[in-house]
């Protein structure tokens, strides 16, 4: 009896076919029913099938009902029985709609489920995501059925798609307070011991403001041509590596050899004019190979290949992710990134291409450090002062940017090698804005705390 019942909670190609024909999503009830009866057998099993299940991976409602309750009772210390759970599914006004106590009873009949309900739970989980994988495959449909979509948005769609099996993102119909509110003060007691987490920057006075880069955060820095964007990304990102973050750097301007000059110039103080004309010292050369040996470890990738999509960006990011680990992203820079699809104006590539890196931020859970260039005209007003509307085509910049970084160089000092200049924090949603006094140390073309205005 118990092997008949087991085999048929595992459906073979077969049965899948005919629930396809039929227009039956993926399902199957007595693995459900297996699961909630293998819980009223031995509710300790909930200890780890909360964090196992959610309420969309169960496809019957009557059994989200139930589950629901026994979750409920699970969060309040409460017994979970028969008796518990129908007076629980009353006071919800959804013991009807699940059979009545009767039914309670026939899932507390299923006595295999207690030695394999979280087989069972797999069971489920892997129909939830052919029922996820057939949502998004139905929207495929729609956009190749619709003449003004462009069959490049496949791409966007195949990567929602293979993120959803990978990490489990499946629940369609949101969550109720019982389902995130102990997730969440997990989430801030994870946060309270990791001191605030994020990325912080190697400004103390930046951090003041906005504390570090947070996942999911989209971070732009502006600046007019030639004011050092990269130098300021390059200084961040060598921050966060030597802090043990594992940092991305997307390289659509510079060749890597070029990208590496500069980060060597920065990191072993060597000339940046030198890297040019070749005219090293032994000590450089020395500073060099030292630097060789602490980057063979360091968990920094660089991506050199132009003209790169956002669909092969996110793509690549996925990949680092899951070779080794992926903390924050910096991407040099916005107006040279071709959009996925086609679109009738400059203005809605910008768009599409300015929400496709924050949804990457986003779902990737990661800071992502995007730099943009500011109009020209900048320059030609009498007080040159950047704002968020100095942004290149920047409508959708400003609105999907988090954190928007604006280097305003202001004075030089009669120095050839220092340029004193402000970060204006011009936006910034969570946190609070202002200027940061730093240094652009152009001999080595990286940025300093400036230690002679704080």
């Amino acid at each position: 009896m118990v092997a008949s019942r087991r085999s048929r909670l595992e459906p073979g190609p077969a049965d899948l076919s005919t629930m396809l024909l039929r227009n039956v999503p993926p399902h199957n009830r007595e693995a459900e029913q297996a699961v909630l009866g293998g819980v009223l057998l031995k509710p300790s099993l909930l200890d780890k099938l909360v964090s196992e299940l959610r309420r969309g991976d169960f496809y019957d409602p009557r059994h989200q009902l139930v589950w629901e309750a026994m979750a409920g009772l699970w969060r309040g210390n409460k017994p979970v029985d028969l008796v518990t759970l129908a007076e629980a599914l009353a006071a919800a006004g959804s013991l009807e709609k699940v059979g009545g106590a009767a039914y309670l009873a026939e899932l507390s009949s299923f006595t295999i489920s207690a030695a394999h309900a979280l087989h069972h739970a797999g069971i489920m989980r892997g129909h939830a995501k052919r029922r996820a994988m057939l949502d998004m495959g139905r929207r495929m449909i729609e956009i190749a059925y619709d003449p003004e979509r462009d069959p490049s948005e496949f791409v966007g769609i195949a990567q929602l798609a293979a993120d959803a099996v990978l990490k489990d993102r499946l629940d369609a119909h949101g969550e109720s307070p019982a389902e995130f509110l102990d997730p969440y003060t997990h989430y801030l007691e994870r946060l309270e011991e990791s001191g605030g987490g994020g990325v912080a920057t190697p400004f103390w006075k930046l951090n003041a403001l906005i504390r570090s880069f947070m996942p999911g955060e989209m971070i732009v820095i502006g600046a007019r041509p030639s004011h050092g964007k990269t130098a300021l990304a390059l200084t961040l990102a060598e921050h966060a590596v030597g802090l043990g973050h594992p940092s991305g750097i997307f390289s659509l301007e510079m060749a890597k050899y070029q990208l590496l000059n500069r980060i060597f110039s920065s990191g072993t103080g060597v000339a940046a004019q030198r890297f040019r004309d070749g005219k090293f010292s032994d000590d450089d050369w020395a500073r060099i190979y030292a630097l060789c040996d602490r980057m063979r470890d360091m968990p920094l990738r660089i991506y050199d290949k132009p003209a790169r999509k956002p669909s092969d960006i996110r793509a690549t990011c996925r990949r680092w992710r899951q070779d080794g680990g992926l903390d924050i992203v910096f991407i040099d820079y916005a107006q040279l990134i071709p959009p996925d699809g086609h679109h009738h104006n400059r203005e809605q590539e910008i768009a599409s291409i300015s929400r496709s890196i924050k949804l990457l931020a986003e779902d990737l859970a990661l800071p992502v450090v995007l730099l943009a260039q500011v109009n020209r005209e900048v320059a030609k007003r009498k007080s040159p002062k950047l704002v968020e509307s100095d942004l290149r085509e920047s409508g959708a910049i400003e609105q999907d940017a988090d954190i928007i970084l604006l280097i305003q160089p202001w004075d030089r000092s009669g120095r050839e090698d220092i340029q004193f200049t402000q970060l204006t924090v011009a936006k910034s949603r969570n946190s609070m804005t202002g200027d940061v006094p730093v240094a652009y140390n152009r001999k080595n073309v990286r940025f300093e705390q400036d230690d002679r205005l704080n």
